[in-house]
């Protein structure tokens, strides 16, 4: 099966219209003219424009090594932001980004809590794989944490063992996390011991990269807030980079992710001197790349 992480989705899609049946034919036109619509319509809207049924939608993104319609539109966002000027960037809606992936997001966030040891203060970045990591914290130690995710603090308080901190800031109300200027303020002069940190995009030579310039801004203010940073990406995040940059390798000590152990991808990280942590869900794909 193919998969376009390695290729510009839109080019293969391009590519491919000739031999594809007319209903996959109009859902591949609809993705390379009304583009925008696609990645923010839901399902049930996109098949009431082609005419189509959700089955033959999921067909579709499968054609391409997709699980479904949620990693397949994130991918299909960037290949957009990489198209030459004038075609503009769409950010991948916060609910495609939160249902990609689950199970492995999950072991992840699991994996990363035995990797604590005795920390006792804690900065937790927002995103689907840092609340798995927020429900997964035990009772003890009880740990001081930080964060500038709502569902984060909201999973993390559920034991009521730990105190929680929001960073403040204004809120994203469709990613329930906080952004802008009040985060670096309040971290200003703070020091933790880990920062749990999510990432959009993961490529070996450019780093660690995000949708949004104001997510990027802050996050790598919670970096630079933190002893250690171990960041936790499952496979759909190593993708052609997004539009900014957080920062290179060199800046984190612990990847977790659940590309195989033996992926080319992960053999270049570690020769960059980072330590990196697998994990293999039974839903994981072959590697992508």
């Amino acid at each position: 099966m193919m998969h376009a992480s390695d290729q510009d989705l839109m080019t293969v899609i391009r590519s491919t219209l000739p031999g594809m049946t007319p209903k996959m034919r109009a859902t591949g036109e609809m993705c390379l003219v009304k583009t925008e619509q696609f990645i923010r319509n839901t399902s049930r809207e996109i098949c009431a424009e082609l005419g189509t049924s959700e089955p033959t939608l999921i067909r579709f993104c499968r054609q391409f090594g997709y699980s479904g319609l949620s990693d397949f539109r994130i991918d299909l966002a960037l290949s957009l932001a990489h198209q030459p000027r004038g075609h503009g960037f769409v950010e991948p809606l916060a609910g495609d980004r939160r249902r990609a992936n689950l199970a492995a997001k999950r072991r992840i966030a699991e994996h990363a809590v035995t990797l604590l040891g005795s920390d006792d203060t804690l900065l937790i970045d927002n995103g689907s794989t840092a609340e798995f990591f927020a429900s997964a914290l035990p009772e003890e130690p009880k740990r001081t944490i930080m964060t500038n995710g709502l569902v984060v603090a909201q999973n993390a308080l559920v034991r009521g063992a730990h105190d929680v901190l929001l960073t403040g800031g204004r809120i994203r109300p469709r990613a329930l996390s906080l952004t802008g200027r009040q985060v670096e303020n309040t971290l200003e002069g703070m020091r933790f011991d880990t920062f749990i940190m999510g990432v959009g995009t993961v490529e070996p030579e450019l780093g660690f990269s995000t949708f949004r310039e104001d997510e990027a801004h802050g996050t790598r203010t919670m970096v630079a807030a933190a002893a250690r940073v171990i960041v936790l990406a499952d496979h759909t995040k190593f993708r052609k980079s997004a539009l900014h940059k957080i920062c290179g390798l060199e800046d984190i000590d612990i990847l977790v992710t659940d590309l195989p152990p033996s992926s080319p991808i992960l053999l270049a990280i570690r020769e960059r001197g980072v330590q990196v942590e697998t994990v293999s869900p039974e839903d994981r794909p072959s590697d992508p790349r």
